[in-house]
């Protein structure tokens, strides 16, 4: 059995025992060591503002209401999909991991997991990639797509909406794609100072007067090649919007939720012609790129891990043991500023 963490309902963590399948021939189990937490679509399901809440999509990919019909989204089970584990027990024919090595797999929030070992949500962690980098390898594989849908080009201009972790890795990324400018708009101090440490980037405050005017200071006058926005708000959809100018374009990389009051589709949006391009590699959605895979996006991203092209060192600002869970949640809930990202411990 295992102890797997649940959202028995809005704002509320709960507990449940999961037996596991027995092994067999080619599977793999795992002690979980660190997982870490999303602050955007697993914050959603904590607070009750996913859409999911009330909406369900159906099997032509179109939301409706949920009826009586439809499943209840609480007890909310699948929360987490990031993990780092030392593999205990392999099956018969096993060869790709030995007990002792350390796993990476998007996992839900439980104390062990067993997967087969093909899987292409598992990956055998190299040397070079610590627990606390690891654990954010999915939400770093989210930044790769975006920066992959904004096909940046040798000598771009690029502007980046949010100093999150997707923004962050999104900024490294574009850098290392050949991007001449990358300016990042952040509201919050403590992450453009982060940003600071971890790219050349232009790090703009959107209260010391107009992003889009600075923008253009930076950039000869001219508009962005491309925004990508990270915020996962419709605020800063908004402003990426604004900052793309006379026919740009947005990646829109965030997971949306709740009231959509900050955002105008009457005003850039329409009156400049944006094209508005949504960047999401779950949930069934093929890439833009056939060779580019799931599978693909995270190993290339453990590989610019490995390799240190992308920085995530110091990024994870609390770790709570799994079985102080609520606090974890209530913090991040009450006091983002100062929780970039939160892992559980579970020694």
């Amino acid at each position: 059995m295992v102890r797997k963490l649940i959202f028995p309902a809005p704002g509320q963590v709960g507990y449940e025992e999961v037996a596991l399948s027995a092994l067999g021939p080619g599977q793999v189990l795992a002690r979980t060591v660190l997982s870490g937490v999303s602050h955007g679509t697993e914050l959603t399901a904590f607070t009750g503002s996913s859409p999911f809440t009330t909406r369900t999509i159906t099997a032509e990919r179109t939301f409706r209401d949920k009826t009586p019909d439809d499943a209840s989204f609480y007890p909310f089970c699948w929360a987490g999909y990031d993990a780092v584990g030392v593999v205990e027990q392999v099956g018969e024919g096993v060869t790709r991991y030995s007990p002792g090595d350390r796993v990476w797999r998007q996992v839900q929030h439980q104390t062990a997991f067993c997967f087969p070992e093909d899987a292409v949500d598992a990956l055998p962690l190299p040397i070079q990639v610590a627990d606390d980098e690891a654990i954010m390898l999915n939400l770093a594989s989210v930044a790769l797509n975006a920066v992959l849908d904004a096909e940046i080009k040798l000598g771009d201009a690029v502007v980046i909406t949010g100093g999150g972790l997707v923004g962050l890795a999104a900024a490294q990324m574009a850098v290392a794609s050949g991007a001449r400018l990358v300016c990042v708009i952040e509201p919050l101090a403590a992450r453009r100072a982060l940003l600071a440490t971890k790219a050349p980037v232009c790090l703009l405050d959107p209260a010391e007067g107009s992003p889009v005017s600075a923008i253009q200071v930076q950039n000869n006058s001219q508009p962005p090649d491309v925004v990508i926005e990270c915020s996962g708000s419709y605020a800063g959809l908004r402003d990426a919007i604004a900052a793309a100018g006379v026919g740009g374009t947005v990646i829109a990389a965030g997971f949306y939720a709740g009231n959509a009051a900050a955002l105008h589709l009457d005003e850039e949006f329409l009156h400049n012609r944006i094209t508005l391009k949504a960047s999401m590699s779950k949930w069934g959605c093929p890439s833009r790129y056939h060779l580019w895979d799931e599978g693909r996006l995270l190993r290339e991203t453990l590989h610019l891990l490995a390799t240190r092209k992308l920085d995530l060192s110091g990024i994870v600002s609390a770790v709570f043991p799994f079985a102080q869970a609520q606090q974890a949640y209530d913090a991040i809930r009450d006091d983002p500023q100062h929780y970039l990202k939160v892992a559980f411990s579970y020694a």
